[in-house]
């Protein structure tokens, strides 16, 4: 099975390949060099694929089918999946748009991150259950979308620049319509906190089922119901805002929000929410009751 550089370098080599754009090409020569960026973010795609279902089949083979999405690795193996998926998506039906210049480093970002974090799973060996990973999908998926609404928001931004300062789109980055990306960050917004929503409601529910309480005080907890209300918030203002004519805002928004997500990752990892299993629950594992898991 391929491991984690495999696609690591097919998205390197996809990032170049959409930085040749800069090249004045043919209309021959653009052709040639949309088959190449749709082949080789194939080959990323599958070599990806086929890791993720390799972890989801180690877990399998170990008797843990809810170990899946149990550890940092992956969380950020899966979210840097998503946003190769909605790349491949952007590729084919807005191909005139350089897009991959902003989405492939963030993509690439998650997978060196998953590099830096540990495989080991998280929490203690009674967590796993369906709803631990309910609850890490569900994260994972509300994360990918504040990274994709970050890449839209940055897009936005540069093409608002561009218009009011009369500067043209052709010989340059050519990117989609201010409407495009705003509608594009609004749905980022919305669905990101309907993700972490859904994450914070199965988190809940797995601590009841694990322990028949929740410790409404614990920081993991803390921290992941605040950022739902943040991205609530922010989706209800930018829909406000851009009613009235002010779709920069929906950038803002989804710039802070990524920022934000940013911090309560890093507060999560920094509580024994977000900790290793210890030795002592490594060793249990030598008679398994279960597997562990979570993302946020």
């Amino acid at each position: 099975m391929p491991n984690a550089t495999c696609f690591l370098v097919a998205y390197a080599l996809v990032l170049l390949l959409e930085s040749g754009r800069w090249i004045g090409l043919s209309p021959r020569g653009k052709s040639w060099l949309m088959k190449l960026l749709i082949a080789m973010t194939s080959v990323g795609l599958m070599t990806h694929t086929l890791y993720l279902l390799d972890r989801v089949f180690l877990s399998a083979a170990a008797n843990a089918p809810w170990r899946f999405v149990s550890s940092w690795h992956d969380w950020a193996i899966l979210s840097a999946w998503g946003l190769a998926i909605a790349y491949a998506i952007l590729l084919l039906r807005r191909s005139e748009s350089w897009i991959g210049l902003f989405v492939l480093p963030l993509l690439l970002t998650l997978v060196g991150v998953s590099f830096a974090v540990p495989k080991t799973q998280l929490g203690d060996a009674s967590s796993a259950t369906l709803w631990r990973l309910v609850h890490g999908v569900a994260m994972t998926l509300g994360t990918m979308l504040v990274t994709l609404g970050f890449a839209m928001a940055i897009m936005y931004l540069i093409q608002a620049w561009r218009l009011k300062n009369k500067r043209p789109n052709k010989g340059v980055v050519r990117l989609p319509s201010l409407e495009y990306l705003q509608t594009f960050g609004s749905f980022c917004l919305l669905f990101s906190a309907g993700a972490i929503g859904f994450g914070v409601v199965s988190g809940v529910i797995m601590n009841l089922v694990q322990d028949g309480q929740v410790n409404w005080t614990d920081r993991g907890i803390i921290f992941s119901g605040g950022l739902f209300l943040w991205l609530v918030f922010a989706t209800a203002v930018q829909w406000h805002l851009a009613k009235r004519g002010k779709g920069h805002f929906t950038a803002w928004m989804n710039i802070l929000s990524f920022v934000i997500v940013g911090i309560a990752i890093g507060l999560v990892v920094s509580t024994p929410h977000g900790k290793e299993e210890s030795k002592t629950e490594s060793m249990n594992r030598a008679h398994p009751p279960g597997i562990v898991g979570g993302a946020l």
